[in-house]
């Protein structure tokens, strides 16, 4: 790999005879439309770059750690900021901790070629397509909106000979759809990143994000149970699943003895297999490695109810004395993060419309205002932003506000249906997911 950046950095590392360094650096480029209603309103074409350092500074059975993150290559900038690292890795000491030395980075697509020959004719092309598809949508009303087309470049440079690349491309859409009837008013507010063109997928996004916009006109309190079988939507499984399962499966939690899941032992129902799966082409943290270096693997976390596997980090896999199953991940500060890269849960026996012939009375959740279970004991309550009845085996009435709440541990051993169906959802491949038990206030 060559990138003259990286060079200069690791110039004046080897210059101040540091010994022990890791280069993580990440140049990014936007090519983004501004909406106002039905038109665009501004063009931004945005650069930038930042580096994190990571300086060793072992002592015996310990290891120092100091991170600076940095955005200028000017020569002195470089030397404050590796000063900065030095003093660092001589007060933050903590357990036994060294790079990952050079291996083979698994083979996975990671960008489009078209977008990166091309970007600004592909995003004005896609603009156009999804302008069209607003406007033809005469019972809502586009506020504001944005479109955005990324493409990043991350480098990885570390003294154990670890000298990797990759090249990312993937999209952000934002949009604000507006219903009105009879004097009533609602907003129907998404935003999302998605990694390939395909699933931006307009007509089927837009007409989904107006029929919200519309039902919420008319959408009710929910009524009241103590018992209630709900479906969650891939969005609202990313939020409530991923978080907990991280922590739970991470050899963080292993190592400090909090972890609710044993080896080999039931932690979901039967009917659920879940996968981390840093290769898993469509999803946002694809990659051929993690944010240490370690080569990116398909991992088995639960099959069949079964815990199968600890995920861990290079420092929690020293800690084990064995080897990381790549699950160092990045963090915005340069740190790194124990935890999953792409989560994968397979697929059930019955379509989505099956499971919900199969519900006499329950709910359907698409979207929480906000949804933030507690990591370490699922303990989660959110208030419904888009949800509706099912009655009879059929979607009924729009129901918004009021409270769902349980126990996201208990809930995946609550399963009832897994739908055929699955979605991409940022970092996630996830099913529609129905469970039992769960709490409904109004």
């Amino acid at each position: 790999m060559s990138n003259e950046k990286i060079e200069l950095i690791e110039k004046v590392l080897r210059a101040n005879k540091v010994q022990e360094y890791e280069i993580y650096l990440t140049e990014r480029k936007a090519y983004e439309s501004i909406f106002l209603k039905e038109k665009v309103d501004k063009e931004r074409d945005v650069s930038s770059f930042d580096y994190v350092l990571r300086i060793l500074n072992q002592r015996g059975n310990k290891t120092g750690i100091g991170i600076v993150k940095g955005n200028s290559l000017k020569p002195q900038e470089i030397e404050h900021n590796i000063d900065t690292c030095n003093k660092l890795s001589k007060i933050n000491i903590s357990s036994k901790y060294f790079f990952p030395s050079k291996s083979p980075a698994q083979k996975v697509s990671t960008f489009d070629k078209n977008i990166i020959d091309d970007p600004l004719n592909i995003k004005n092309d896609l603009v156009k397509e999804l302008l069209s598809e607003i406007q033809q949508k005469n019972d809502v009303t586009p506020t504001f909106g944005r479109f955005r087309i990324h493409i990043d470049n991350k480098y990885l440079r570390n003294s154990n000979s670890i000298d990797i690349e990759t090249q990312k491309t993937y999209f952000f859409i934002e949009f604000s759809l507006k219903a009105q009837q009879m004097g009533k008013l609602s907003e129907f507010w998404p935003f999302i990143f998605i990694k390939d063109r395909k699933q931006l997928d307009f007509p089927k996004r837009i007409e989904k994000w107006a029929r919200l916009a519309q039902d919420t006109l008319k959408a009710k309190l929910p009524k009241p149970s103590k018992d209630a079988i709900v479906i969650f939507s891939p969005q609202v499984l990313h939020d409530a699943i991923n978080p907990v399962v991280e922590l739970h499966a991470s050899g963080k939690a292993f190592h400090e003895k909090v972890s609710q899941f044993n080896m080999n032992e039931e932690v979901t129902s039967d009917n659920i297999s879940m996968y981390d799966d840093g290769l898993l082409e469509g999803c946002l943290a694809v990659n051929g490695w993690d944010g240490e270096g370690t080569p990116h693997q398909r991992n088995a976390i639960i099959k069949k109810g079964s815990f199968q596997q600890t995920l861990l980090d290079q420092k929690h896999a020293i800690l084990e004395d064995t080897k990381s199953t790549g699950n160092g991940l990045k963090s915005v500060d340069g740190s790194i993060i124990n935890g999953i890269s792409n989560l994968e849960i397979s697929p059930g026996n019955m379509t989505l419309d099956e499971m919900v012939s199969n519900i006499d009375q329950g709910y359907f959740i698409e979207a929480f205002s906000d949804l933030n279970p507690s990591e370490l004991t699922g303990d989660f309550g959110a208030e419904i932003r888009n949800g509706y009845y099912i009655k009879n085996g059929k979607i009924d009435t729009p129901i918004k506000l009021g409270n769902v709440s349980g126990n996201v541990i208990n809930m995946i051993k609550n399963c009832l249906y897994i739908s055929k169906e699955r979605e991409f959802f940022a970092n996630n491949l996830l099913p529609y997911m129905a469970f039992k038990n769960l709490t409904i206030s109004s």
